[in-house]
């Protein structure tokens, strides 16, 4: 077990000595810190930085909710079909079920709180008796803080007011002022970026911020900027403009920076990919950039008891993501030979050949919610997961694998997430001016983790796999000489890109990248419930059933749900896919039309913008809210 660490704030007390009633009445409180007294040294700055820590990275979380957005607190993706309270519906997007009424506001968040008190710390670093060096450190921290919040909140509105000093509250022409447009808080965001990432000390202590730190995230925020404003403009709706090129150079080349500061780093591939998810210490994985330490006794997480014991009613795994791992020879399931789940896609079928990322993310046998075949570990897709479950304390009985006893550490970002960034990042700034993309580009990033050699839990005799490494032929990507030619490519995405997205997909699964990623990349469409001929899409199905293998499973009102795409008016076909919701336009996004594109960003608040008008000024809404 790893050893517990607590962190003692020591304040150092002076001497008692005697003052005159003068004296007494002229100085500060001397039971508090005031404002003045409490900027002394760099102590000081690290006792105040602590706070913006909680909000940035919460781990697994430490109930049954969200699981601090591993696992089912992703958005609503193609990857994982998630159910609001165990029901039997919900929305197209998060934002969907959020009107101008019910919309939360960046200000009763933590978002521009934290962003008033990183601009205070900005504002008291000159001052300080400390070295030039830390000064320039902890401008960094501030800076890299207010860019993760500004980041934050541009996600969900786009555009907001932007202010990076410390208001007056009788300065009301900057309190009211209105959203500034995304772009150029995305350029903001990367000048602070920019700024930590060349002061930002390369060491400062276990679990506080880096150089390393800063430039991984600075890795994802800059390129889901960029790609947001590629790929929509500067808003959603028949108003958006298209951002420059250079613009978007500029914007794509930060997120370069970021990686390859954290690429130059002491990170590396491992070859235990469960470890990164299911270890009691993180503290010496080279995959690992940033964690969110447990501990027995002081605080557990809820993730591994959920993957283990109980009835995973928040949701499963869906066939779609299934699909989209390679087989073993580098090819997709609808090209390659070694694909066995043609004629029959069960798990013993589909899961034989392919890329042994599968077998270490999803358990490789059936456990149906609702089936009545088992009691734990059920999924209403038939797939639970094992991405997030130590086999050796489930093994022991440990009771680490119930309730809220995990202290399984959890990564925040990890170096894989940021050779994907990278391949992304290079691949789309070639579009826009920058440098071709190369084989290079590959061997360094998306190669390195093909590299990976895994083994099958509970195989025997054990064998280690790798993926074969992926080369660059022209406009596409090839594996030992073989084009690949995928028949499920989304055809508007070219086939470079879409393998580096598919790499992305099956690597980050469960991690809460997916939601992002299909906002930034405009592809809401993914997620509709039915196919363009009315069936049911593989993202609201789940693996494929035979009854006549599975004895006693319960099926009809009560129980599992099929649907065959061979005979898909059966209501109740002997085999099929697990279809968990039986329902039909559940989520429905017409590519195009504003009613389905608004939820790309979330409604500014009706009481905001009302507040706004009250007091003279205008704040403008997101399109399509109106």
């Amino acid at each position: 077990m790893k050893k517990i660490h607590l962190l003692y704030i020591v304040c150092a007390l002076s001497a008692a000595s005697l003052y005159s009633c003068d004296d007494f009445l002229n100085r500060d409180p001397q039971n508090k810190q005031t404002n003045d007294t409490f900027w002394v040294n760099e102590t000081s700055l690290r006792t105040y930085a602590q706070d913006f820590y909680s909000t940035y990275y919460t781990g697994y979380g430490i109930d049954y909710t969200i699981f601090g957005g591993y696992f089912s607190g992703d958005d609503f993706t193609d990857d994982f079909l998630t159910l609001s309270g165990g029901t039997r519906n919900f929305p197209l997007s998060p934002t969907a079920g959020i009107n101008a009424t019910t919309s939360p506001w960046w200000s009763n968040t933590t978002g521009y709180s934290i962003v008033y008190k990183a601009n205070v710390m900005l504002e008291k670093i000159p001052g300080m008796n400390i070295s030039d060096e830390a000064k320039a450190h902890w401008t960094g921290i501030a800076r890299y803080f207010r860019a993760m919040t500004y980041s934050a909140m541009t996600k969900i509105y786009g555009g907001v007011p932007y202010i990076d000093s410390v208001t007056d509250p009788a300065d009301s022409p900057t309190l009211y002022k209105d959203r500034d447009p995304y772009l150029f808080v995305a350029q903001k965001i990367l000048e602070d970026y920019q700024y930590a990432l060349a002061n930002v000390r390369t060491d400062d202590t276990k679990r506080q911020v880096n150089k390393y730190v800063v430039g991984a995230y600075m890795s994802r925020d800059m390129l889901y900027h960029a790609t947001w404003l590629k790929y929509h403009g500067t808003t959603v709706g028949p108003n958006s403009d298209d951002v420059a090129e250079a613009d978007l150079k500029a914007l794509f080349q930060g997120a370069i920076d970021g990686a390859e500061v954290v690429m130059a780093g002491p990170f590396a591939i491992g070859n235990d990919y469960n470890a990164i998810f299911a270890s009691d210490d993180l503290a010496g994985n080279r995959e690992v950039i940033f964690y969110r330490e447990y501990t027995t006794g002081l605080q557990g997480n809820a993730l591994m008891s959920y993957n283990a014991d109980f009835t995973q009613e928040q949701g499963g795994v869906t066939e779609n993501v299934i699909e989209s791992f390679l087989c073993s020879d580098g090819l997709p399931i609808g090209q390659s030979p070694l694909y066995e789940g043609a004629d029959d896609p069960s798990i013993k079928n589909s899961f034989k050949n392919r890329d042994p990322r599968l077998y270490v993310t999803i358990v490789d046998s059936l456990r149906i919610l609702y089936g009545g075949l088992s009691t734990i570990g059920l999924s209403p897709t038939g797939y639970p997961p094992k991405k997030f479950l130590n086999e050796q304390w489930l093994a022991d009985g440990s009771p680490f694998t119930r309730n809220n006893q995990s202290p399984a550490d959890a990564p925040t970002i990890r170096f894989a997430e940021v050779l994907l960034n990278y391949a992304e990042a290079r691949y789309e700034i070639s579009k826009v001016g920058g440098n071709a993309f190369t084989q290079a580009d590959l061997d360094r990033s998306i190669n390195l983790i093909r590299g990976r050699k895994l083994l099958k839990w509970g195989e025997n005799p054990q064998v280690e796999r790798t993926m074969p490494a992926m080369t660059l032929s022209g406009n596409n990507i090839s594996v030992g000489g073989t084009v690949i030619n995928d028949p499920a490519r989304d055809n508007t995405v070219d086939a470079v890109l879409w393998e580096i997205r598919r790499e992305r997909r099956v690597e980050l699964l469960m991690e809460g990248r997916r939601g992002e990623d299909l906002r930034r990349w405009a592809k809401y469409e993914y997620l509709n419930s039915e196919d363009e001929n009315g069936n049911p899409d593989k993202t609201f199905l789940g693996a494929y059933v035979k009854l006549s293998d599975y004895p006693g499973l319960i099926t009809g009102e009560t129980g599992v749900h099929l649907f065959n795409p061979a005979d898909p008016t059966n209501p109740e076909p002997e085999e099929g896919y697990i279809w968990h919701l039986n329902q039909k336009n559940v989520r429905v996004f017409k590519k195009g039309e504003l009613d389905s594109e608004r939820y790309y960003l979330r409604s500014i608040p009706a009481t905001q913008i009302t507040m706004y008008k009250d007091n003279g000024y205008t704040l403008t809404q997101n399109p399509g809210w109106e």
